[in-house]
């Protein structure tokens, strides 16, 4: 039925209600006591004719039908397809992510990596001397505030140029790492040592007075002393001479350090393997 809004269900029920309107209007025909042929005639008529749009519109029906399932099979291998792209995209998003957290681990890991190259002398993992200095300016600020006692101590491997000449640059390095290690012992968690350039280093002691500075020197001396280095022909020892001194009022960085240096000279001028101070 051209223009029909029905659906094929409602279609083939308003069918059926045609028909059975048809053979209705048939068998009232047929009761009548002076039907005649012409009567016959045209009821025959009548009946093949709503037959015949019976059979027209069943095989529309069955058109429509027919075109409906292929649209229904239609739609749904897109929507098979469409859900294998989905899926093949989530996968794809899956690979992603795990690629993006490897990275982001990895881009943690040179950044923990360069900040450590960045503070830190690569040899005996000490800080190096910009990183030291940084430490040491907050750390007088610190005092400043506190006034709880700030300390320097300077260090010096005695004779370490022989390390190099009697045992190798080998053993010397092996010599500058024991040594580190060895002193590290001797610190606190808050006290920071630090490699300002070859056999010469410092430690920064906050929250302490200057005889307690002096006592650490003094074990981080002996300690030092005891410590067996390593060398192609065997084991050997070496000395350190300290100097320490305390942070005064007004006073900034590079006057500390020069009188921790001053300290070190005169343990170094005296005999080294000693500890030297100056208030």
């Amino acid at each position: 039925m051209p223009g029909s809004t029905l659906s094929s269900s409602e279609e083939v029920f308003d069918l059926f209600d045609q028909e059975k309107d048809q053979v209705r209007r048939a068998m009232a025909l047929l009761e009548q006591p002076h039907l005649g042929f012409q009567d016959l005639k045209d009821l025959a008529l009548e009946l093949a004719q709503a037959l015949e749009q019976s059979s027209r519109e069943q095989q529309r029906l069955v058109r429509t039908g027919d075109r409906q399932q292929a649209q229904l099979r239609m739609v749904s291998q897109e929507l098979q397809e469409k859900s294998r792209l989905l899926e093949e995209q989530a996968r794809h998003l899956m690979v992603l992510n795990t690629e993006l957290a490897h990275e982001v681990e990895t881009r943690k890991s040179l950044e923990v990596e360069l900040r450590v190259q960045a503070t830190t002398d690569p040899l005996t993992g000490a800080y190096n001397r910009r990183r030291f200095s940084e430490l040491a300016d907050y750390e007088l600020a610190r005092e400043q505030r506190n006034r709880e006692g700030l300390c320097l101590v300077a260090l010096d491997i005695d004779h370490f140029k022989r390390v190099n000449d009697r045992h190798g640059h080998a053993a010397g390095d092996g010599t500058l790492l024991r040594f580190t290690q060895s002193v590290t012992t001797a610190l606190r968690g808050m006290d920071t040592l630090g490699r300002l350039g070859g056999e010469e280093f410092a430690i920064l002691l906050p929250s302490t007075l200057l005889k307690d500075a002096l006592n650490l020197a003094e074990r981080i001396r002996q300690a030092v002393e005891r410590c067996p280095m390593s060398g192609p022909e065997g084991p050997f020892f070496i000395t350190v001479s300290l100097g320490v001194t305390q942070l005064r009022p007004g006073e900034g960085l590079e006057g500390l350090m020069s009188r921790a240096d001053g300290c070190l000279y005169e343990a170094k001028r005296t005999g080294r393997n000693r500890v030297a101070s100056r208030p």
